[in-house]
């Protein structure tokens, strides 16, 4: 027999419990997975506030196993009588699919401790919060004559809360925060125009440093300027860590499980085998205490762990949620993801990184004549994860036995991402972070093909 119902908006962990006693009274498999995020985004254009925007978001996400298929529904509306609709609505349409195979709830191990809270936003106000956009924008402002505007500038933070319980037992909740501050200022001289951005993410509110930030992009912006035409040919590379980390973003898919299942992954059917360079080392580290991306177990409550996925140059694993893991005869390596309360399951990394390596920034560039590579754009349209290859517009500098001889007009690169890392010769010792959760070191290429607008000599 049902109890009655109200229209009381109940807590996330009170509409956990809600769904899962619903759910056990009609012998039903369920799955809850909540989330709340509250986060307050502010820019800042010529000395005040030009917005201002605080936001909370939260809800479950269901999936209900029936006959091995899965249905799912989600609700904002956390009254009993919507819960109960959006458990209804699961079940229907796990009625209306086809079984998965592999398709199970499980009560997995707990996860690892791991502090993402702390006391990051802890006391700070909203004039500090405000304070620190305004100095964005007054630091990049005032620091050369020819800076004529600052496009894009934020500061934003977010403070989260996600749990996962099931019908198998499991029950898990975590919190973190963060705080970040973007600045990307637009140059202006002799008819050229340049932007280039900088970046802070911390989980320490005190630690923004915004006069930092926006000098640092002042300082990359300008460098842009006095740009020539860039040679077309294949020449040797430098690709600094930013570019390589927004290449490695580009082609992370290539790791999925789910990806490889469905036949779209270059890398299927090749485990074990050497596919690029052994200078190169790439794992997913949701534990990193300072990556954008990281959490304690995954969208299905599997505990996180660091996980290598190219070891000394050989494929090592894939990513896998539950479903995957149990159709390619594996276990989940803790990357479920779900890409809003909307969303199903599926496979995604949390922190990519390529693995630092021995040589130093002044080695790398000693005497190398080449391209500097400082960035790509246009992912969405130049890569394709199927088979690696890439076709992208790009920005980087032409260096000379070393030294910066001058910026490059915009061109474009070329290539395959696996070819590429294959043509590694040497890897840098510091790792930059992107805010696409992907860090990377600088590496050395042999040869990159770089399409201008004049021939080298």
């Amino acid at each position: 027999m049902r109890v009655t119902v109200t229209n009381r908006q109940l807590s996330l962990s009170e509409a956990r419990a809600f769904l899962l006693q619903e759910a056990a009274a009609r012998n039903v498999k369920l799955e809850v997975y909540s989330s709340r995020h509250a986060s307050t985004q502010i820019q800042a254009f010529q000395a005040e506030v030009s917005e201002f925007k605080l936001s909370t978001r939260q809800g479950v996400a269901l999936r209900a196993l029936v006959q091995g298929a899965w249905g799912q529904s989600y609700s904002e509306n956390l009254s009993e009588a919507a819960l109960t609709r959006a458990l209804d609505d699961a079940v229907e349409n796990a009625e209306l699919v086809n079984a998965e195979q592999g398709a199970a709830l499980q009560q997995w191990p707990a996860p690892p401790a791991l502090d993402l809270y702390g006391e990051g936003l802890s006391g700070v106000t909203v004039e500090q919060k405000v304070n620190v956009a305004l100095e964005l924008e007054r630091a990049a402002r005032e620091a050369d004559a020819r800076v004529k505007s600052i496009p894009y500038l934020q500061y934003q933070d977010a403070d989260m809360l996600v749990g996962v319980a099931n019908t198998e037992g499991l029950e898990r909740e975590d919190r973190q925060l963060y705080a970040m501050q973007f600045s990307c200022p637009l140059v202006s001289e002799d008819g050229q125009n340049k932007m280039k951005e900088d970046w802070q993410f911390t989980r320490e509110f005190t630690q923004l440093d915004p006069t930092q930030t926006s000098l640092r992009a002042v300082e990359k912006s300008l460098a842009l300027l006095g740009a020539r035409p860039t040679p077309t040919g294949t020449f040797p590379a430098l690709i600094d860590g930013e570019a390589l980390a927004e290449l490695l973003a580009l082609y992370s898919v290539m790791f999925s499980g789910k990806f490889v299942e469905e036949g779209k992954s270059p890398l299927g059917g090749r485990l074990g085998e050497q596919i690029v360079n052994p200078l190169v080392t790439l794992l997913d580290d949701p534990l990193r205490p300072t990556g954008l991306n990281s959490r304690a177990f995954d969208a299905e409550g599997c505990p996180s762990a660091p996980l290598t996925l190219i070891e000394a140059g050989q494929l090592t694993s894939f990513l896998h949620n539950a479903d995957t893991a149990a159709r390619a005869g594996t276990r989940s390596t803790g990357h479920a993801t779900r890409h809003g309360l909307q969303s199903g399951v599926t496979v995604g990394p949390s922190n990519l990184v390529m693995q630092a390596g021995a040589t130093s920034p002044a080695e790398l560039q000693r005497d190398f004549t080449g391209v500097l590579l400082t960035g790509v754009s246009g992912g969405h349209a130049g890569a394709n994860p199927i088979t690696g290859d890439f076709s992208l517009e790009s920005e980087g500098f032409w260096l000379e036995n070393g030294e910066v001889a001058y910026p490059l007009d915009v061109f474009t690169v070329a290539g395959n991402i696996l070819e590429l890392l294959s043509d590694v010769e040497a890897v840098g010792s510091e790792l930059h972070d992107t805010y696409y959760a992907v860090s990377a070191p600088s590496v050395r290429v042999s040869k990159l093909a770089v399409a201008g607008g004049q021939a080298k000599d």
